[in-house]
């Protein structure tokens, strides 16, 4: 969610950009502000907690090839932007994802927004492929994290990218979140707790017998090995931290913007008013540093 204060701060400056390309969850934030409503996701980001995030974007299902299906998340995104249509947007737009089959880069401009928003936030192993043209689309972040070259295709003469990648994996957890952010009765900084995801679990399945889950739950909870979500997430972002500074050096973006968030896990949802300040931060401190040409603005972005 850093993008919506970098995106704050561009306009604060006067820059507003005519094209955006980007890349998971920078595809997402950057297609709801292509789609003029940038305001509404950042109200909706500010009141998600934890729980909240998880009633989003976790589902009871058994799905083949992910353990989310992407249900939910397409049906958060169209409350949002509703049905709107690329070719539609006010700002012309692309979300880059990959084929999972072929290793393809796959630039989605046209279509349906939420449809390519969600080929592009299709983290491998956490959510399913989204399906498109015959195609199993995954994260673009295993082909092109910081889709400089997509602006550049696309007419932009000056690009502005914001990477997420540097110093991701590396930087130390935090040993404990600030007492105004931490979700009550939430998991701790170590990500979201399996005890937490079960309690949510047995919720959702009130009424059906799931003591099979019990030895698991036990296991699982007192195990201090990485959950699942930080295996899959982590993995992913040591891959998209290599690729983006080799592409950074061949594709070199007239302006770099790098929020300093790569203490954020994946769901901790309930960090977005920082990860907006940081953005917003980060890119009011390089805009100070130099000027940016008025005519053929480009944005890539990635998280």
């Amino acid at each position: 969610m850093a993008h919506i204060g970098v995106l704050q701060a561009l306009e604060g400056a006067g820059i507003r950009p005519d094209i955006i390309a980007g890349t998971s969850i920078g595809a997402l934030v950057g297609g709801v502000y292509a789609a003029g409503k940038l305001d509404e996701l950042e109200e909706v980001s500010l009141g998600l907690d934890w729980k909240k995030a998880a009633g989003y974007f976790l589902e009871v299902s058994f799905p083949r090839s992910g353990l989310i299906e992407g249900t939910k998340v397409t049906d958060f995104l169209s409350e949002i932007v509703g049905s709107a249509k690329i070719g539609a947007l006010p700002v012309r737009y692309a979300s880059v994802a990959a084929d999972v089959m072929t290793g393809n880069e796959v630039v989605i401009s046209d279509g349906d927004l939420v449809s390519a928003i969600r080929a592009s936030i299709s983290v491998p192993g956490i959510f399913t492929p989204a399906r498109r043209n015959g195609s199993f689309l995954v994260d673009g972040g295993l082909v092109n994290p910081v889709p400089v070259s997509v602006c550049r295709a696309m007419g932009a003469d000056v690009v502005i990218a914001v990477d997420l990648n540097n110093g991701r994996v590396k930087e130390a957890p935090q040993a404990g979140l600030p007492e105004k952010t931490s979700p009550e009765g939430g998991p701790g900084r170590s990500g979201v707790a399996a005890v937490e995801i079960f309690a949510w679990l047995e919720k959702k399945t009130s009424g059906f017998d799931v003591r099979f889950l019990e030895p698991v739950k036990e296991w699982m909870s007192r195990d201090p090995a990485p959950g699942i979500f930080d295996v899959l997430g982590n993995s992913l972002r040591i891959m998209e931290e290599q690729i983006a500074a080799a592409r950074l050096e061949i594709d070199r973006p007239d302006m770099l913007i790098r929020p300093a968030v790569g203490n954020v896990r994946f769901l901790e949802f309930h960090l977005a008013g920082e990860m907006i300040a940081e953005g917003f931060r980060s890119a009011k401190e390089v805009l100070a540093g130099g000027a940016v040409p008025e005519q053929g603005r480009g944005g890539a972005s990635e998280i």
